[in-house]
């Protein structure tokens, strides 16, 4: 086995890159606990020489972080230190973890913990005799259902209780770059360019930095780079606090979706909304659209990936189509997809599709609002003609 290190030889907290997830964080106090978790001192201290060995070897300190905390319960079903366990001891553990969790991706990331540690337990190249019998493969199919996707509806009402640029702006680009989570929250004003056809963005995601076209958050951006405090600052993170509490520091994981769930319960969505589910939702939408390599390019998948078919079977591609023909029934391409900027009818100024009226002009930017306005208008006329009607009556009985 390695040589062994103390916690504070493990560089967990580094500032050079920015942590929305707060990984380094957690990652140090779930080190620091362990005891305290009911983990023995033996296999504490195993623990924390195989967080500094994975540290080493570059892995991030979100992977270290799953791999510890499934380690940890790993320790408490094994009831014993991890170097004097067999195998029947490792299938007690599995065993455990499949009747205990649902999720196939929950139990695979149990087992990999486990075949990693014991590679570095046994200081073996391969699996070891204890680990060599469990399988770890899971299909990739997208576990998510149709149903489940957020609706452009759906988005479209989240966008109308968002009060601030930055929340509509955040919202918009979610779904429409399709990013991940610690992707978007990650960038800085520097990374924002904009063109003569809209905007795009240099991202530094798993597969190394790409460029991601913006097409219908573009207007909402502008409006929330205007309205940004530090927008004369290129290295400034694009996503920031605005209250006092918080100003100016970077957004991270917890705070942007605690805004995502926020206004998916003002807007009155019933299911499930995390940042993840813009991911799946833009993916599947324009897998029916787009081919396959350019997927991949935008999504931040290895050329190759089976990712993309994984969202072309969740989107239905061509099935629902091919099927419709055999009964006669011709199935009309659809256009651009429906949160486009809204064109203001009086000055042509481009608004976001979240805003009711022109940020320019001021005047309604939909039928339904101008409609509303003079419904609301022609009751204050009526009123306004009530009220003179009773002042003339005063004034003829007073004079």
């Amino acid at each position: 086995m390695s040589k062994s290190y103390t916690l504070n030889n493990v560089r967990l907290d580094s500032k050079l890159r920015m942590d929305p997830h707060r990984h380094a964080e957690k990652l140090k106090k779930a080190l620091n606990n362990l005891e305290r978790n009911g983990v023995s001192a033996r296999n504490a201290a195993f623990l924390r020489n195989f967080a500094w060995f994975r540290k080493s070897m570059g892995i991030s300190a979100g992977r270290i972080l799953g791999d510890v905390r499934c380690l940890t319960i790993a320790a408490k079903i094994m009831g014993k230190s991890f170097d004097k366990a067999d195998v029947e001891d490792i299938r007690k553990v599995i065993l455990t973890i499949e009747e205990k969790y649902t999720k196939e991706w929950t139990k695979q990331r149990f087992k990999v913990a486990l075949k990693v540690f014991y590679r570095w337990l046994k200081n073996c190249e391969e699996d070891p005799p204890e680990t060599r019998w469990i399988k770890t493969t899971v299909s990739r199919r997208c576990q998510i259902l149709p149903e489940q996707l957020i609706t452009e509806d759906e988005i479209q009402r989240m966008l109308s209780k968002a009060t601030n640029a930055r929340d509509r702006a955040f919202l918009m680009m979610l779904y429409d770059a399709g990013l991940r989570p610690s992707e978007i929250l990650n960038l800085k004003i520097k990374n924002v360019n904009f063109d003569e056809y809209g905007a795009y963005l240099i991202v530094n995601g798993k597969t190394g930095p790409r460029r991601v076209r913006l097409l219908d958050s573009v207007t909402a951006l502008a409006e929330w780079l205007n309205d940004h405090p530090q927008k004369d600052n290129p290295e400034a993170p694009l996503w920031v606090g605005m209250w006092t509490k918080n100003y100016l520091k970077p957004w991270d994981y917890a705070a942007a979706n605690k805004m995502v769930k926020r206004l998916a319960a003002e807007a009155g969505i019933k299911k499930r909304v995390w940042l993840y589910l813009f991911r799946h939702t833009s993916a599947t939408r324009r897998a029916a659209k787009i081919p396959e390599p350019v997927m991949c390019q935008h999504y931040g998948w290895v050329l190759g990936s089976d990712m993309p078919s994984t969202y072309v079977h969740l989107s239905g591609r061509d099935v629902d189509s091919a099927l419709l023909r055999l009964k006669g029934v011709n199935v009309e391409e659809k256009g651009r997809e429906g949160l486009s900027p809204k064109v203001c009818p009086r000055c042509r100024e481009e608004n976001s599709p979240a805003l009711s009226f022109c940020r320019r002009c001021g005047a309604p930017l939909d039928l339904k609002v101008a409609l509303e306005l003079d419904e609301k208008k022609n009751s204050e006329i009526a009123e306004l003609k009530d009220m003179m009607k009773e002042l003339c009556k005063l004034i003829t009985v007073i004079g």
